[in-house]
């Protein structure tokens, strides 16, 4: 039996005073929700899949055939950053390019020789033409002493995969640290154990021994030569970008960071500098500066944490930044001058934002993020089940997964999202796709990576239960990437034509307002409706491309500021109804648009997008690729792509892409995609919302019932037929279809043959 646990309700009511205690015991698990746990099997709701893995060589889901890959990758010379925030080949450096990929983890990188070729070849198939070397380090050093040297035979199996994988047109980006695991004594530090990866991170910029073992462990890997591409990846050009350290934003470790008295001596040496001694510091501080401390004896504490008032956590702040920035400069002298490399650098891609760190932004090569929606919480034990999610729609609530961190982007620098998904076990994982793929199509970002695709090899080579992440587990994740790849990587969906940038002189970031804020602005909803950034400038005398700015204004007023429009006001207090009317009084909203974000209706201004969250839908709408999103009894219309979509039996993700170079309504072949939910047989949740999940299930993987109706206005419609797809691709069976007045009608139906398997996947063919 349990161990009994009590929990107190107090009602109180101010003036006459009304005070009620209620003492519950419950067992230590309980929850007050009072529906019984859930367990999901086969069954007229749940239809078990037969899952492959394989794509079938000129298949509907081959898209290797598409362009979206050049192989080899580096044939065009290295990855470039365009001063107008897009990423180009040296060769051509006129033309544009986007990327789109996965992360592999862990064991996933180091596989056999056939088993790499097949991956690379599925990869390719897949669609994609990036990828992300993640966690990869602990296996790379695996035995030995220091961890700065390489194992010969995972080097080898590592260099065989990046091989396979540049032949194939696929490029690459890796972060230099992300878990490595190093002991204490081999940073110079006398004691046990090993350093907590979270901990390198932070010891990296003011720790010798660990910035040395930093720049050991990358002079041997960046100076390795690939005996099987005979180039160091220094030297790789499809090795394109650099990430110095994973997820490493000082800020995100702040409680550790202050244990660490590297740190403490850091700043007080920045304090001292900036304001030459104490007497100045304490004019700046007034009575925030205790008597005991002087910068010049090191005894000026950091703030107890980052978000108070006053001038101590604004320095705090400002030093971070600057700390930032001193350590990238260094990184880069590193690999530029004693390296010889010229991939593309980034660093700072999570959790942690203040404005200011735009300053230390502005010396990457480019900049990037990650964002996760119904990322697990762990409730005991982290990485151990039980653990918790929203599993709420993610357009009820306006589609806010990834809309931030717009923000985070400078405008003249590409972007990147190197990390992003929609967890399992989440039911909303088919939207994920769609939505990613649209929103960095609109803000024309420069690459895009799934987390993940794998962490093991066993998972990448035999079907296995979906899990937190990883695509090859997951069919249903893996469907929803086609959506991304056209809208985004191919270029079904436009970018939004005008830009409105929150922009900083580099005086406003050296002399900061009293109280640092955000970075990402309340208003980021107008990320669905335009293209939004920020930007760091020397000089506001030079005129600025962007349609409108919103001066940072802490040290350069608005009127020194030169852009379409100028708006004086102060972006981290504007209203929604302020800039709605801003927007409109532009011409980037027209008086058609119905975009309201308090009611959670956003348009975007091009009109291939639409949300609508009280009706919790999502339209899609261009002339390659339409579709969307809606709850049963509902309909999706998107009368560009031609396509109308009513929903039945289960809320549902479906769309329409054409395969061949035409639009929708003149394609010979299309892919059409029905995504309900997707679970493990057996798979436990606490309650009847799904929200906390309490044990994993196995295979098969089970698909959630449900209908479409698809109907799609489309040239020679009676001359077209539609099969249902296996995972792989393989035509299964053909299914019924009506064709009238040029539009072709069909049930997309998960159970339309329960006893072969479920369906999600269609093809639309002459044969």
């Amino acid at each position: 039996m349990n161990a009994l646990q009590t929990r107190a309700l107090m009602l109180a009511l101010c003036g006459d005073c009304l005070v009620c205690n209620l003492v519950v015991a419950t067992a230590a698990q309980a929850e007050f929700d009072s529906s019984s746990p859930v367990v999901l099997q086969a069954g007229a709701d749940w239809i078990p899949l037969r899952a492959e893995l394989d794509i079938e060589p000129g298949s509907a889901l081959d898209f290797s055939s598409m362009g979206l890959t050049d192989a080899p990758a580096g044939k065009h010379g290295r990855v470039i950053a365009r001063p107008d925030g897009q990423f180009a080949f040296a060769d051509s450096p006129d033309v544009p390019r986007r990327f789109y990929g996965v992360n592999l983890c862990f064991g996933a990188q180091y596989i056999e020789r056939a088993e790499v070729d097949r991956l690379a070849e599925r990869l390719a198939r897949l669609g994609y033409n990036a990828l992300r070397i993640h966690h990869y380090e602990r296996d790379m050093t695996d035995g030995q002493s220091p961890t700065t040297r390489l194992n010969p035979e995972k080097l080898d199996q590592f260099d065989y995969l990046m091989a396979a994988l540049i032949k194939r047109g696929i490029y690459l980006t890796t972060d230099l640290y992300v878990s490595r695991s190093v002991p204490w004594r081999e940073v110079g530090v006398d004691r046990d154990g090993r350093i907590p990866m979270d901990t390198f991170k932070i010891l990296v910029p003011v720790h010798e021994g660990a910035w040395e073992n930093w720049k050991q462990f990358t002079r041997a890997l960046l100076g390795h030569v690939n005996p099987y591409t005979g180039r160091r990846y220094a030297e790789e050009p499809a090795l394109a970008w650099l990430s110095m350290i994973n997820e490493g934003n000082f800020g995100n470790f702040y409680r550790d960071l202050r244990t660490i008295p590297e740190w403490t001596r850091a700043w007080n040496r920045w304090l001292n500098t900036k304001y030459g001694g104490r007497e100045a510091l304490s004019r700046a501080w007034g009575n925030e500066l205790k008597d005991s401390e002087n910068p010049a004896d090191g005894t000026v504490a950091l703030p107890e944490n980052l978000r108070g008032d006053g001038p101590r956590p604004r320095d705090c702040i400002r030093f971070l930044s600057d700390t930032e920035r001193d350590m990238i400069d260094r990184m880069r002298r590193f690999l530029r001058d004693e390296l010889g490399c010229q991939a593309l650098i980034s660093n700072a891609n999570s959790w942690t934002y203040f404005v200011t760190d735009q300053a230390a932004r502005s010396a990457y090569d480019y900049v990037d993020d990650h964002f996760y929606v119904d990322h697990p919480q762990f409730l005991e034990n982290p990485w151990r089940l039980p653990s918790k999610c929203p599993n709420t729609s993610p357009l009820a609530e306006g589609a806010t997964g990834g809309r931030s961190k717009a923000f985070t982007r400078l405008s003249n620098k590409p972007f990147t999202i190197t990390e992003y998904n929609y967890s399992g076990p989440g039911r909303f994982r088919g939207v994920g796709g769609i939505l990613t793929g649209a929103l960095g199509a609109l803000q024309g970002w420069g690459g895009i990576w799934r987390f993940a695709y794998s962490h093991s090899r066993q998972a990448m080579f035999t079907p296995s239960q979906m899990g937190y992440f990883d695509l090859a587990s997951d069919p249903l994740g893996q469907a929803s990437e086609r959506a991304s790849l056209c809208l985004f990587l191919r270029g079904d969906m436009r970018a939004a034509p005008h830009l409105i940038s929150i922009v900083m002189s580099q005086s406003d970031l050296a002399e900061p307002a009293s109280r640092i804020p955000n970075l990402h602005p309340q208003w980021h909803w107008a990320a669905w409706v335009t293209r939004v950034g920020t930007r760091v400038v020397s000089s506001p005398a030079d005129p600025l491309p962007d349609d409108v700015i919103f001066p940072l204004g802490w040290q350069t007023p608005a009127s020194a500021w030169k852009a379409g429009h100028v708006a004086d006001i102060n972006p981290y207090s504007l209203a929604d109804a302020r800039l709605l009317d801003l927007l409109r009084s532009q011409g980037i909203l027209t008086s058609d648009n119905p975009t309201d974000p308090a009611r959670r209706v956003l348009r975007s201004e091009t009109g291939e997008i639409s949300i609508n969250g009280a009706e919790n839908t999502l339209a899609i709408d261009t002339p390659r690729t339409a579709g969307g999103y809606a709850p049963a009894g509902k309909a999706v219309n998107s009368p560009t792509g031609g396509v109308r979509v009513t929903i039945k039996g289960s809320d549902a993700t479906v769309w329409v892409s054409a395969l061949d170079t035409a639009p929708i309504r003149k394609s010979r072949r299309l892919l059409v995609t029905h995504l309900t939910d997707l679970q493990n047989t057996g798979i436990k949740y606490r309650e009847e919302a799904r929200q906390t999940l309490l044990a994993w299930g196995t295979l098969p993987h089970l698909v959630r019932a449900g209908q479409a109706e698809v109907a799609i206005k489309i040239d020679n419609a009676s001359r077209l037929k539609v099969w249902a797809l296996s995972t792989g691709g393989k035509r299964i069976a053909q299914v019924p279809a009506q064709a009238q007045n040029d539009t072709l009608t069909f049930t997309a139906d998960v159970a339309g043959d329960a006893q072969a398997g479920a369906r999600m996947l269609y093809e639309i063919a002459e044969r």
